[in-house]
């Protein structure tokens, strides 16, 4: 009888080639690039042709002089800021009755108006829903603010030139520096929560399967059963990481050619914490511990399942667990040392997310041998109450002893 450890490498290479070298696989490893490139494409088209319709817009009733200087005030202020940051100015041509007039351009399902300036610059007036207010009558504010005190210079003579400010440059400041590492690390938080999930659900239907043939049953007559989960979860990491090799691969071929053709095209100036070398270090450890904690989890739901149906149904509230958690990894980053971030840390499930944020933060790195050594701990407890559970509910035969025993480390212990 081979040893747990011997077992669980037999186990994990015979699903690694089961799977790595089937045709399904190939489809497997395009299909994220094609989601990607068609959400690109899809996305770009969206901003082409519904940029302006998601903005709101605004119908001008005044005169030619107020119509002009509001377009200029929101030239100049949307040159410091953006498109997006102030709404689009429609000039319409005034009616005898303006209330009326405005009463029918808000109601125009055709125009699509959130409010209607009318008046001049002295005496504005905004007509519109008080849903408004905060959005586009606070931004007209602006804009009349900004035409009256331009018109006020340039009738006292006094309009300032235009003054270009002298830049002194410097390495870095602390601001720009917290500000990149806290985007650096919920930007891995999501990659590395997007990609386990991704792959970690194909545990439900694998192990489901060979549940449903009798496959599962067979292996566990033949070698400890904490040996084919941890098997199963090894192959599988395996398999995920040959994914990530070649979309990074690609990722990184991508980046090299945009970079060729454009050079404004950079890296971060700024490098987390730790450093590079170290962080892409411990992204890499601690994708392996949030997938071998999601997927031996996942992995003990589809022991339990019987059929694809149940898989689904019991997976989704998981699912939706872990995105709560992974938004409590996520607002753990601004939460400098308070509880939020302790607890992230120390819960199994979010620690992988919470420390890779950490060392993109902080530069100690003896933490994070810490939560390594503690998530590990996590798998196995996972692993063998799974497996435990599987004795129970399906073999019908749950061993007698204590939960945890120096047997599940001993060679030939089942």
């Amino acid at each position: 009888m081979t040893g747990i450890f011997e077992a669980a490498w037999v186990i994990a290479r015979r699903d690694f080639v089961a799977t790595v070298w089937s045709r399904s696989f190939i489809l497997f490893l395009l299909a994220p690039l094609v989601v990607f490139a068609v959400a690109l494409i899809s996305g770009q088209l969206i901003d082409a042709r519904e940029g302006e319709s998601l903005r709101p817009q605004v119908a001008v009733i005044a005169d030619g002089a107020t119509t002009r200087a509001l377009g200029e005030a929101r030239t100049r202020l949307v040159t410091g800021t953006s498109e997006w940051s102030f709404p689009i100015l429609r000039p319409v041509d005034p009616a005898e009755n303006l209330a009326v007039q405005a009463g029918r351009l808000l109601a125009d399902g055709a125009e699509g108006y959130s409010a209607v300036f009318s008046g001049t610059l002295d005496r504005p007036v905004l007509t519109g829903p008080a849903k408004v207010d905060e959005t586009v009558g606070r931004r007209m504010q602006l804009l009349v603010d900004e035409a009256r005190r331009t018109a006020a210079l340039e009738a006292s003579h006094q309009t300032p030139p235009p003054v270009a400010i002298e830049r002194v440059m410097i390495d870095q400041s602390a601001g720009n520096l917290q500000m990149t590492r806290r985007l650096i690390a919920r930007a891995v938080q999501m990659m590395i929560f997007g990609i386990t999930v991704l792959l970690a659900t194909l545990l439900l239907s694998n192990m489901a399967e060979e549940k449903s043939n009798k496959v599962i049953e067979v292996l566990a007559a033949a070698v400890p059963l904490d040996s084919v989960f941890l098997g199963k979860l090894a192959a599988m990491l395996g398999i995920s990481f040959v994914g990530l090799a070649l979309w990074g691969g690609l990722g990184v071929l991508a980046y090299v050619f945009v970079q060729m053709v454009q050079d404004w095209v950079t890296l971060p100036q700024v490098a987390p914490a730790v450093g590079w070398p170290a962080f892409i270090l411990l992204v890499l450890f601690y994708y392996g511990t949030n997938y071998m904690l999601l997927g031996a989890l996942f992995l003990g739901i589809g022991a339990q399942a019987s059929n694809i149906r149940e898989i689904q149904t019991i997976s989704m509230p998981v699912t939706l667990l872990q995105v709560v958690v992974v938004m409590i990894a996520v607002a753990a980053v601004g939460d400098d040392g308070g509880a939020l971030a302790w607890f992230a840390a120390i819960f199994p499930f979010s620690s992988p997310l919470a420390m890779i944020a950490q060392a993109a933060r902080y530069e100690s790195l003896w933490p994070h041998l810490l939560a390594l050594v503690w998530q590990a701990i996590w798998v196995v407890v996972i692993i063998r109450a799974s497996a435990r559970l599987f004795r129970r509910t399906v073999l019908k035969s749950a061993p007698g002893g204590a939960f945890f025993s120096l047997d599940f480390w001993r060679a030939g212990s089942r």
